[in-house]
C-alpha cells in the first residue's frame, strides 16, 4: 500500500514536470512567433506608410518649373495651413484665368505630391473652375510622420475645403482624387454628409478596401496563394500602425464610407489596372447610396485614363457635372 502511494506521487511529480516543460515550450514558441510577427509587421508598416512616401518624386520635377513660372507670372499662390493633427500642410492655389468662385481640390496618390495636379488643372480651367493642389501628409513639402491611406488624410482635406470656402464664399467646390487621393476623397464624402460643403467628387482609380487590396497584392507578389498568412502579417502590421500612427488598415474602407453618401460621385478606372483591380471600382459604384456614374477605360493601366483618353476623360467629367441633380 505504501509503495502504491509512493508510486502515484512519483507519477504525479513526473506529470507535473512534463506539463511545466510542455507549457514552457509553448510559451517560448508563442513568444517567438509573436516577436517575429511584430518585427515583420513593423517592417511592413514602415515600408508601406513611412519610408517610401517621399521617394520617386523626381518624375514630377519638370512640373516644378511650371509651378515656379505660374507663381511668378500667373498669380498662383502658395498656401500653408496648420493641420489640426499637428503638422503643416503646403499647397498652391491656381486661379482660373477667367475669374470664378468655383474650385476643384485635387488630391494626389501615394509617393506623389501637388505637382501631379498641374497635369489636370487645364481640364478644370476649361470647365470654369479654379484649382487647389496640395501635398498630403507625409508627402512632398507637407509635414506628418506617416501616410495613413485616407484615414487621417480626409480630415486634412476637410481643412483645405474650409480654406476654399473662406477664399471663394458661395462658390461650388468639387474634389478630384487619384488612387489613394480618390480613396481619401470617398472617405471624406462620408464626413461631407453633415455639411455638404463639397458639391461633387471625382474618384479615379480608388481602392474599395485597403486590407482587401493588400491581401490581393501581397499574395500575388509572394505567390503563397494562402491569404491566411497574409492576413496574419497584416494583423501584426496593423498593431504597429495603431501603436505608432493611431490607425488600423481595417479602418480604411471607402466601400463602407460611400454607403451613406448622397453627394454625387463619378468613378473613373482603368480596365487593365493591376495595382487596384477594376472590380474594386464596381464594388464602390454598387455600394454608393447617392447619384453616381462610372467609366472604365478597358485597356488602361493604373490612373492612365486621363493620359490615354484625354478628350473622353474630360467629356465624362463635363457630362457628370452637367447632370448632377439640383439640390
Amino acid at each position: 500500500m505504501y509503495q502504491d502511494t509512493e508510486l502515484q506521487a512519483l507519477k504525479r511529480k513526473v506529470w507535473l514536470q512534463s506539463s511545466l516543460v510542455a507549457l514552457a515550450i509553448v510559451l517560448v514558441f508563442f513568444s517567438l512567433v509573436n516577436v517575429g510577427g511584430l518585427v515583420a509587421g513593423n517592417a511592413f508598416y514602415k515600408e508601406f506608410c513611412v519610408w517610401h512616401t517621399r521617394y520617386g518624386l523626381q518624375r514630377f520635377q519638370p512640373l516644378k518649373a511650371v509651378l515656379d513660372e505660374g507663381i511668378r507670372t500667373k498669380n498662383w499662390q502658395n498656401v500653408s495651413i496648420e493641420s489640426r493633427l499637428g503638422y503643416t500642410l503646403q499647397g498652391t492655389y491656381l486661379p482660373n484665368p477667367r475669374p470664378t468662385k468655383h474650385t476643384v481640390v485635387f488630391v494626389h496618390g501615394i509617393a506623389a505630391n501637388r505637382l501631379m495636379g498641374l497635369w489636370y488643372a487645364p481640364l478644370y480651367w476649361q470647365l470654369g473652375y479654379n484649382v487647389l493642389v496640395y501635398d498630403s501628409r507625409a508627402s512632398g513639402e507637407s509635414g506628418g510622420d506617416s501616410v495613413t491611406w485616407g484615414f487621417y488624410e480626409r480630415y486634412d482635406l476637410d481643412q483645405w475645403i474650409d480654406w476654399v470656402q473662406q477664399h471663394n464664399p458661395g462658390g461650388v467646390i468639387g474634389v478630384h482624387g487619384m488612387s489613394m487621393g480618390a480613396a481619401t476623397a470617398l472617405m471624406h464624402a462620408e464626413l461631407n454628409e453633415s455639411t455638404h460643403k463639397v458639391r461633387f467628387y471625382i474618384a479615379d482609380s480608388a481602392y474599395s478596401d485597403l486590407e482587401e487590396l493588400l491581401v490581393q497584392q501581397i499574395d500575388a507578389a509572394v505567390r503563397l496563394h494562402n491569404p491566411t498568412w497574409v492576413k496574419l502579417l497584416l494583423w501584426y502590421a496593423g498593431i504597429a500602425a495603431n501603436w505608432q500612427s493611431g490607425f488600423r488598415f481595417t479602418d480604411v474602407s471607402p466601400v463602407q464610407a460611400v454607403q451613406t453618401v448622397t453627394t454625387p460621385v463619378l468613378y473613373l478606372h482603368g480596365g487593365a489596372d493591376v495595382l487596384v483591380p477594376a472590380a474594386m471600382c464596381e464594388q464602390l459604384y454598387a455600394a454608393t447610396g447617392g447619384y453616381k456614374a462610372k467609366q472604365i477605360f478597358p485597356n488602361d493601366a493604373h490612373v492612365m485614363g486621363y493620359f490615354k483618353h484625354q478628350a473622353e476623360y474630360r467629356q465624362q467629367i463635363l457630362s457628370f457635372i452637367n447632370h448632377i441633380p439640383k439640390s
